[in-house]
């Protein structure tokens, strides 16, 4: 393979990866402003409840959702509302297998005015009888264990009871169930969740890929042929580089810089409310930018942390999409002077869009290479870039070799 053929390779590949950053930006947003995490979360704890007690399966949804709401764990109070996307937004993204068998417990517990006690379909009634239901053999050794506990406090009965209690949690047979088959049903939480990002980025590709006209094939004998244009590409891979790095170096959000800018544009659009926080600065996580938003509403006695917060994390994932946008944007328009979008757009823009025609056929195929991913691409891209220097240090050795040679004859 000659040096002008790999790059026309590379070439495609740069743009190939600038175009999928894009989608991988659009991606992390239709996850965030979906819940996806949260809802997964729950479809996983709901399967977990369903399985091991056949019993909580009529209940085992309102028991999932309402674990993951609980104000211990639920990443935001959304205003109070539980409905709608909101109620997607109060899940949690993660919980931990302590977490949930404690939530379990605190559900359970009765209300004080005694409402579930005639309402014996009620999840709370469920999941309490679930919670009783104790293994007979561990049940027997408790039991005969008992008196021998009371002993040990003689003068404080209420604290053998706490201690008995704590001992007769760990005979529950629902605890012991879930203890066991936890791990492997986050690992099909992980997988699902992963399946449905996967089909989130196939659409947009197929979008973006349309709604660019992005043809594979023209794309391609342009940058084969255009030697101006495919050493610009080139020569801006480390760019890209660097940009798609910042882009991926976090799976739900982007550069570092993001998190500032993201905070700079939620206070200019709320600046009555928010008028007494400073300029943002010195945070480069989305965890970060949290802590220094709760500390700087606390200093200005602004109230609804939770929800300021929750209104910061939605505001991320779109500074990053307009971050990655006009990044690559840059790139093409001042480094390779190279227009994404053509430019007259086709009138009408369907025109095309027809198995007939060629460019049909090149923009399906940009959308096929584009569903691999920006990780793909930009693996793809890191290595081509490593190949480069070799194969063009192996071809100017050559082409000094040839030279030496046609001046000795």
């Amino acid at each position: 393979m000659t040096l002008e053929h790999f790059d026309t390779i590379f070439a495609f590949v740069v743009i190939i990866t600038g175009v999928s950053l894009l989608v991988t930006t659009l991606t992390q947003m239709a996850s965030a402003f979906l819940g996806l995490r949260g809802t997964n979360l729950r479809w996983g704890i709901k399967t977990l409840l369903a399985n091991v007690d056949p019993k909580l399966a009529e209940h085992a949804e309102a028991i999932a959702e309402k674990a993951l709401h609980h104000p211990l764990i639920s990443d935001s109070t959304v205003s109070g509302m539980k409905s709608g996307l909101a109620g997607r937004w109060k899940l949690a993204n993660a919980i931990r297998k302590a977490e949930l068998v404690q939530i379990l417990r605190l559900l359970a517990k009765p209300p004080a005015d005694g409402a579930a006690a005639d309402s014996p379909n009620t999840w709370e009634t469920a999941l309490g009888r679930s919670l009783d239901n104790l293994r007979a053999e561990d049940t027997e050794k408790l039991l005969a264990a008992a008196p021998e506990i009371k002993k040990l406090f003689p003068d404080d009965p209420a604290k053998a009871d706490r201690v008995m209690g704590q001992i007769m949690s760990s005979a529950e047979k629902l605890t012991g169930d879930i203890d066991q088959w936890f791990d492997t049903i986050m690992d099909r939480v992980s997988q699902r969740f992963a399946m449905h990002t996967r089909l989130w980025t196939v659409l947009f590709s197929i979008v973006l890929a349309f709604a660019l006209q992005l043809n594979a094939f023209k794309l391609f004998t342009t940058l084969s042929s255009d030697a101006e244009l495919r050493n610009r590409v080139v020569a801006s891979a480390d760019i890209l580089s660097k940009k798609a790095d910042e882009i991926l170096v976090s799976s739900t959000n982007g550069t570092s810089a993001v998190y500032v800018e993201a905070m700079k544009q939620m206070i200019a659009s709320h600046t009555n409310e928010l008028k007494g926080l400073p300029e943002p600065a010195g945070f480069t996580s989305l965890s970060a930018g949290k802590e220094w938003l709760a500390t700087q509403l606390k200093a200005a006695k602004i109230s609804g942390t939770n929800d300021w917060q929750k209104s910061y994390e939605q505001q991320v994932p779109q500074a990053s999409l307009r971050s990655a946008a006009e990044n690559f944007n840059s790139i093409l328009q001042n480094k390779l002077k190279f227009d994404l979008v053509p430019d007259p757009y086709p009138e009408p823009f369907y025109q095309d869009w027809v198995p007939t025609e060629r460019a049909f056929w090149g923009i399906l195929a940009s959308a096929a290479l584009l569903s691999l991913g920006a990780p793909f691409w930009f693996n793809m891209l890191k290595t081509l870039s490593n190949l480069r220097p070799v194969l063009a240090n192996k071809t100017q050795a050559e082409a000094e070799g040839d030279a030496r040679a046609n001046a000795s004859k």
